[in-house]
């Protein structure tokens, strides 16, 4: 099993400075983790900040720092060598579709191949408002959206009409090192969901809504991608570890590894571990890193230098 590392949040251990990121993502590199993240949000209107706490316990206070995704991965890709690129998860209908596609591609020229981008449609209708773009419609602009970056990624003539927008024999360079730049969209488990993976994507990032019934959305995925006529075992599936805490407060790293296990059980291809939500401080990254090294990759004698 594969594991990933969620950097978002993580200026914390570094007195709030951004920059520190770059720190933690030299870590992870060189201890063997296999992906870094970090998620999106463009900004929040006041109340429906407010809101998305009353119902859905969001854990993110309003002054939370938020950085660019593409921005920071450009960064982390200059001071790493092997670890993926990601986001968990870009709120990409925010973004013009032919930027999307420039800003994806040159994190994989810049990175030697490996960005592998998680996108999902967001919650919030006044980031949509703010950024001028409708709310309404934004499932099946993503869709669109990923299969026009394709097509500037992959043709030799690209040309594509969406909605609002169109392009005729239009080339956009650099095209990416990859043939297929890896695409994980962050959506509900639905049949409707599933169909949009299996057309344009390469797998799921899970929803914290799905983890009760990830057993049987794993299946009708990889089902869905079969349908498709696409090999179920291309079918990448993320999942972000919940953080369990003990009765003093401390990290249940048992019971996430527990977890882990369940989540690899039910079809999961890779974990990611997001620091910044758990109690720890910055002397505490290194050994936390090696734990989840160590668990998905089964390598007991694995320190920060390798087996």
């Amino acid at each position: 099993m594969r594991c990933g590392i969620d950097v978002f949040g993580a200026e914390r251990f570094y007195d709030g400075a951004v920059r520190g990121v770059l720190d933690l993502a030299i870590r992870a590199d060189r201890a063997g983790v296999d992906l870094l993240t970090t998620s999106d949000h463009l900004g929040f209107a006041r109340q429906a900040h407010a809101d998305r706490i009353r119902t859905h316990a969001f854990p993110f206070p309003l002054e939370q720092a938020w950085p660019e995704p593409m921005s920071l991965l450009s960064a982390v890709a200059a001071v790493t060598e092997r670890i993926d690129l990601g986001a968990y998860v870009l709120v990409a209908p925010l973004r013009p579709a032919v930027l999307l596609a420039k800003q994806i591609a040159t994190l994989d020229v810049l990175s030697a191949g490996r960005a592998r981008i998680g996108m999902g449609v967001g919650w919030q209708e006044a980031e949509y408002e703010a950024a001028g773009i409708p709310f309404r419609g934004r499932f099946g602009r993503l869709e669109e959206m990923l299969a026009a970056c394709r097509e500037l990624w992959e043709a030799e003539a690209p040309s594509f009409t969406g909605s609002g927008f169109a392009f005729d024999d239009f080339h956009s360079l650099p095209r990416p090192v990859q043939d297929r730049v890896p695409a994980i969209l962050g959506l509900g488990a639905s049949q409707r969901n599933f169909d949009r993976i299996a057309r344009v994507a390469d797998g799921w990032a899970v929803t914290p809504a799905d983890m009760p019934d990830l057993d049987a959305s794993v299946k009708l995925l990889r089902q869905t991608f079969a349908d498709h006529g696409r090999d179920p075992s291309d079918a990448e599936v993320q999942v972000l570890l919940p953080v369990s805490l003990r009765s003093d407060g401390d990290v249940d790293l048992d019971a996430m590894r527990a977890e882990a296990e369940s989540a690899a059980a039910a079809g999961v291809d890779t974990v990611l571990l997001r620091p910044s939500s758990l109690p720890t401080d910055a002397d505490g990254l290194d050994s936390l890193i090696a734990w989840l090294v160590d668990m998905t990759h089964g390598c007991p004698e694995r320190s920060l230098d390798g087996c």
